[in-house]
Order: structure tokens, then sequence, then C-alpha cells
């Protein structure tokens, strides 16, 4: 009898591995629609984003600013995502660091940017002197002080280029991150 129970044991064993395995793998094909669904759902709001954003050019540039009346660089991104349903901090910096928390996303290859994500750039002796909001073929857009709200190269050779800091991709843009 003993010898019988022993035999059982590894087919048990073999049946509860089985078992196991199935359930993982159905449980992985059930989740996966919701996640194409997410992923279908945050390339919408990027479009919705770079359209609010487009909305401004031509919008003056005024320091400490966030409002359509005058904007400053993290003002204007701020308000670009505020006005989607977002809600980011005011300052730049602030953006930056965006990307330490959870579920959020640090991108350091310019060749890795989608719509909507939010650049930076040393124009200061901070670490981070300057926030854009990248809109797609190596473009982005954002406020200075020389030309307001307006589309300017990733890669510009001439001032952008050099002084790119990285980027932060915020998971959803229906929330509130300050």
């Amino acid at each position: 009898m003993r010898a019988t129970c022993t035999r059982l044991r590894p087919a048990r064993m073999s049946y509860l591995f089985v078992a196991v395995v199935l359930g993982i793998t159905a449980s992985y094909a059930m989740a996966s629609p919701a996640s194409a669904h997410e992923l279908a759902k945050f390339r919408m709001e990027r479009r919705h984003i770079k359209k609010r954003a487009l909305t401004q050019i031509g919008a003056p540039y005024v320091y400490g600013g966030s409002s359509p009346g005058g904007f400053d660089c993290s003002g204007f991104t701020s308000w670009t995502y505020n006005n989607h349903g977002g809600a980011l901090p005011h300052r730049a910096i602030d953006q930056f660091y965006l990307a330490n928390r959870p579920r959020f996303k640090r991108i350091w290859q310019r060749s890795h940017l989608r719509k909507g994500d939010l650049v930076f750039h040393k124009t200061t002796s901070a670490r981070v002197g300057h926030a854009g909001i990248y809109i797609g073929h190596e473009k982005f857009i954002s406020t200075t002080s020389s030309g307001g709200v307006r589309i300017q190269s990733i890669r510009d050779p001439y001032y952008w280029g050099s002084r790119w800091v990285g980027a932060t991709r915020l998971p959803s843009t229906r929330k509130r991150y300050g």
C-alpha cells in the first residue's frame, strides 16, 4: 500500500503543476485585452494632449504664467495637462522628477519618445531649466522668452540638441500628479 501512495504523489504533483500553469496562462490571456484597451486609451490621450498644446501656438511668454494670456515653459506643460484632466506641478524640475514615481517612466534617448511625453532641457545652472511636450517627428512644443509658444526641433544643433536632459512619460493623463 505504501508503494502505491508514493507512486501517486508524483502524479498528483504533475497534475497540480499543470493546473497552476493553465491557471496562470488563462489569467494572462484574460488580462491582455484590458492591457490593449489601456494602451489604446493612452495613445488617444497623447493625441489629445498634442492637439490641446497646438491650440496655444503664438501665446506670449510670461514669467510664472500658466494661462493662455501668458505662459512660462512649465506653466504651459502644466496648463496643457491640467486642461485634459491631469494635474502637473508647475515647476519644470518637479515635472522631471515625476519619473521617480511608480508607473511613470524616465526616457533618456530621444529615439524612444512618444507624443505627449514631457521633454526637458538644461538651460540654466539647474539640472532642468526648460520643459516642453513632444509632438512627434522629432519636434516639441514649448514656450520661450524669445518666442512664446512655438514648435521646435528636439535635435536643433544650435540650441536644444546639446541641452537635452531627458523626458518623463506619464502613465495616464487623467490623474493628479502634483
